[in-house]
């Protein structure tokens, strides 16, 4: 990579986020570290200067489109949307989940994304090129007893991305989906093999960054070494 003339936008910086950032940072990218809390944005930014970046705090909101405007203030080369709901996790009945954790979730990702592909679509269309990554889940590929709201949640985030993804490809923008179908963990070598390192995915979408359109992934799904691969998605 060529230090310091790429510009890539995290957001969602804690976490997977933040790995993400730090690992565009040591390659000398400039990164916008963006989330809702300024504390956090201008930490991860810190990081991201640290290890040899140019590390950028933006303070928005995905369920404010205008709050996005900062974001697109330079050249976007590289977005990964990263945000996560907070909240409860793990296996309900689905007569038993909060309408509340529904609206929370839909809002998070699905409106989020919307927002953001609005604000950082209509950027890259003008520059005619660009990479949008959406972090998904398991949910988005297949469904799981008690994870109804994820999963009606994550069934429309892939839906939104597909349809972005087949609008803009002609425009030579490439955007991808990528679903981790496992546990995160932000050691290398986790044990058990059943969850998939952070500075992995980091790499994945370095990965989808660098494909030349001639041969685009719109969906890479990463699953960790001890799963069934086999599984249908």
């Amino acid at each position: 990579m060529t230090r310091m003339s790429q510009t890539a936008v995290v957001v969602g910086v804690r976490g997977l986020g933040r790995r993400i950032a730090l690992h565009f940072g040591r390659a000398g990218w400039r990164v916008v570290c963006a989330a809702r809390t300024r504390a956090e944005v201008e930490a991860a930014a810190r990081e991201v200067d640290a290890v040899g970046g140019r590390g950028v705090p933006a303070v928005c909101d995905l369920g404010d489109a205008h709050s996005l405007a900062p974001l697109v203030a330079e050249r976007v080369d590289l977005c990964i949307a990263s945000q996560s709901p907070g909240g409860r996790f793990g296996a309900r009945a689905l007569v038993e989940i909060d309408p509340l954790e529904l609206q929370r979730s839909f809002h998070s990702y699905v409106v989020g994304t919307w927002n953001l592909l609005q604000v950082l679509g209509a950027k890259m269309l003008v520059q005619g090129a660009g990479t949008f990554l959406q972090i998904g889940t398991s949910s988005g590929v297949r469904t799981r007893e008690g994870f109804a709201a994820l999963g009606a949640t994550q069934a429309a985030l892939r839906a939104l991305v597909q349809v972005a993804a087949k609008e803009w490809r002609p425009a030579g923008i490439h955007v991808a989906y990528v679903p981790i179908d496992g546990g995160i963990s932000g050691e290398p070598n986790p044990p058990g093999d059943h969850a998939v390192p952070q500075q992995e995915i980091a790499r994945a979408c370095e990965f989808l960054y660098h494909q030349p359109p001639a041969a685009w992934t719109h969906e890479l799904l990463l699953r960790p070494r001890a799963s069934d691969w086999t599984a249908p998605t």
